[in-house]
């Protein structure tokens, strides 16, 4: 395997039940086996058994991925990928919608400039067109800024990354410029 190639880990561990946001981690098994690790009543006083998988080049990079994402998302591990960017924007103070076209998949974010135009956020490689997919699961965002007329566009950010966080952060950094400056 080269160091560029990605397999899927397991990593199992506790959470803090005060804000989830500190792991403790026991094992990382590569495989995918979290739906296989029966998370038995806890007897820890203050702590959850938790199983999450990543896709890392090595066991370390998904325990240092498993970190990160307890520490950045905590209690919102509930919740998709779109979700996550909607809060992200809203914190930026930049106001956006999700819109869907029923049955077929295909959901965004959308986020109006100010000549009237629009700005769609959607997912990246094996989440093409989507935002509703689970955090772990991020593979990149892609920006396109339609024209007023919704047929010109063009391309304002574009990433084939796993990092939901940074992904997320050069986003709303890269609409924020594009809503501000016109």
């Amino acid at each position: 395997m080269t160091a560029t190639e990605t397999q899927t880990y397991t990593v199992i561990g506790l959470t803090l039940d005060v804000d989830r946001t500190e792991l403790l981690i026991a094992a990382v098994v590569a495989g995918t086996v979290a739906d296989q690790v029966e998370l038995l009543a806890t007897s820890e006083e203050d702590f959850t058994r938790w199983a999450e998988e990543f896709n890392a080049p090595d066991p370390d990079t998904a325990a240092d991925l498993a970190y990160a994402f307890c520490r950045d998302f905590g209690y919102a591990e509930e919740g998709t990928a779109g979700e996550y960017l909607q809060r992200v924007l809203a914190e930026a103070g930049i106001e956006a919608t999700r819109g869907a076209h029923p049955g077929s998949g295909c959901s965004w974010i959308a986020v109006p400039t100010p000549d009237g135009g629009e700005v769609l956020l959607t997912g990246q490689d094996r989440r093409e067109a989507e935002v509703d997919y689970p955090l772990t699961d991020h593979a990149g965002w892609l920006a396109c800024v339609f024209e007023e007329d919704g047929v010109e566009f063009t391309v304002l950010y574009d990433s084939h990354t796993p990092d939901l966080a940074a992904d997320t952060a050069a986003a709303v950094a890269a609409v924020r410029t594009s809503v501000t400056t016109g």
